[in-house]
């Protein structure tokens, strides 16, 4: 195994020979550490906190909205009965005798 990385290609793209005047034309980068984002002030700060309680209100009447099969069935059957005997009732009431 030790002879097959002997032998092994190099997988450097640098070259082996180091000549100073070329350093000069190459780029480095570095991550840099340390770094802060400018925090959001006035007009900025406030449309961002409007937003953000305005997209918590919408999940919240989402999740209020959002009903079962079986509820929503159960919702659909009681008021359809109620709608029957208040026809029910509107019809002995307007009964000529």
């Amino acid at each position: 195994m030790i002879e097959l990385l002997d032998r092994a290609p190099e997988m450097s793209v640098a070259e082996r020979t180091f000549e100073p005047k070329e350093e000069v034309y190459t780029m480095t980068t570095t991550t840099a550490f340390g770094v802060r984002r400018a925090r959001p002030h006035g007009l900025d700060r406030a449309i961002m906190r409007v937003s953000l309680m305005m997209l918590l209100a919408a999940r919240r009447h989402a999740d209020r909205t959002a009903v079962s099969y079986e509820e929503h069935t159960r919702r659909h059957t009681v008021r359809l009965a109620t709608q029957r005997r208040e026809n029910n009732a509107a019809s002995l009431i307007s009964r000529v005798f």
